[in-house]
């Protein structure tokens, strides 16, 4: 996904620890959905780009992709890593 390493991509990252990131920023609790409208405000896409370690609980990759669409995204873009 070439729109991934936009500037101004959202690009949401799980990591196996179960820690969230939006960009290089560690979110917590209920800070994504507004981080995510902030940048929708200011221009960005209206699409998240979700990157999820293979190791990370399934529980908290879907915790995200709520928090995601309570920001109001419904396009999100799944990247994998090829092995």
């Amino acid at each position: 996904m070439l729109s991934a390493i936009r500037e101004d991509a959202m690009l949401v990252i799980v990591t196996r620890d179960g820690r969230v990131f939006y960009g290089t920023h560690q979110m917590r609790g209920d800070d994504l959905p507004p981080a995510i409208r902030d940048a929708v405000r200011r221009g960005s896409e209206r699409k998240v780009y979700l990157k999820v370690d293979a190791r990370a609980k399934y529980g908290d990759a879907v915790v995200v992709i709520d928090q995601v669409r309570q920001a109001g995204i419904e396009n999100i873009g799944i990247i994998t890593d090829r092995r």
